[in-house]
């Protein structure tokens, strides 16, 4: 029997999984990030096929013919479609692995924080689907905090916060224990959809995704700043469907985005009024730790610290912190047990 066993951890792969709403992305222990992609899926309804996922699909987003369509098969962190985000699954995995491996994966997948047991049943059957034997499930700001290197272990307080695609997700730790977690669906795609309404609504053009997006990577800001920028961007007029040309400026992006970053700094809020007052000295010292895309918007952690009257120690690598977090979870599953969940985790035959 410990031979079989022995057998299995030698030629099996030892996987960590991030499939999140925007990005999804695939930790091998032996060549480390393997795959980093968009969490996008093309459907052609002429053939009845999958035609691209990944980058591709997202090239194709807002620009494919009548037949064909993209789906985003998560929502907020959650799977909205299950077929899809198998089949999207499948196919990143066979763009990386040439094999598969013997007997079955061990898998470390990422799971949002305050998901359902039906939820989590989800992303546990798709794990299996594509090949897990042993699959373990671990909340996203768990998993950030492990992949920041944060002391949870030691006896102090500790917050966490992961700010992703579609969610807000926080934990706090004490003495080497989960405290809590919570979770609030707003996200990174909410400030990018903030920006395609406000220049809906201050110029009269709109605008796809891809542009929304590229502005708030280049010219959002969450806090004033005396920076003063304008960009000249293409959409379609609402007045006569024509293309069309307007200046947008730094100062107008930071003001769409207002709201849903009100959103998002309430809920951190939120977190902190749940936290008991013996741990307002450790957090008062240590501060809060970020991580996530959301985190890497400008002057962000600026507007928190203005806000909480906290200090913020923002990841330098945010969007990799979930991954690499469950990436240690796979590599030392003893170790990190406690911090995965149980409820619909078990050892599957091979």
């Amino acid at each position: 029997m410990n031979f079989l066993k022995s057998l299995k951890t030698l030629f099996s792969l030892d996987l960590a999984v991030d499939m999140g709403t925007t990005r999804t992305k695939i930790y091998e222990k032996t060549q480390e990030m393997v795959l980093n992609e968009p969490s996008f899926v093309a459907v052609s309804y002429r053939e009845g096929e999958v035609q691209a996922v990944g980058r591709e699909a997202y090239k194709m987003y807002g620009r494919c013919p009548p037949h064909v369509e993209v789906h985003q098969p998560l929502e907020h962190g959650v799977i909205e479609n299950f077929d899809l985000a198998e089949e999207m699954l499948k196919r990143f995995l066979d763009q990386v692995f040439n094999r598969k491996a013997l007997l079955g994966a061990r898998i470390a997948m990422v799971v949002p924080s305050g998901a359902t047991d039906v939820e989590k049943k989800a992303f546990e059957d798709i794990a299996v689907q594509v090949g897990g034997r042993e699959v373990m499930l671990v909340e996203a700001p768990i998993a950030a905090a492990i992949g920041m290197n944060l002391p949870i272990g030691d006896g102090k307080g500790t917050v966490a916060f992961y700010l992703g695609g579609g969610t807000t997700q926080a934990a706090v730790f004490i003495g080497g224990d989960l405290m809590l977690t919570h979770c609030n669906p707003v996200g990174g795609e909410d400030l990018t959809e903030a920006i395609i309404n406000g220049v809906r609504k201050n110029h009269q053009i709109l605008i796809g995704s891809h542009t929304a997006e590229q502005l708030k990577i280049s010219m959002g800001s969450a806090y004033p700043s005396d920076r003063d920028e304008s960009r000249e961007i293409y959409g379609k007029s609402v007045v006569d469907g024509l293309p069309r040309a307007v200046f947008v400026a730094n100062w107008e992006i930071r003001e769409m985005m207002e709201a849903p970053l009100n959103q998002i700094v309430n809920t951190m809020k939120s977190v902190l009024e749940k936290v008991p007052p013996d741990l307002s000295e450790d957090i008062k010292k240590s501060g809060l730790f970020l991580s996530g895309g959301n985190a890497q918007v400008e002057g962000f952690s600026r507007l928190v610290e203005h806000i909480t009257g906290l200090k913020c120690v923002k990841s330098k690598k945010g969007q990799m912190s979930c991954i690499r977090g469950a990436a240690k979870i796979i590599m030392n599953s003893r170790k990190y047990r406690d911090f995965t969940t149980s409820s619909h985790s078990r050892q599957f035959n091979a």
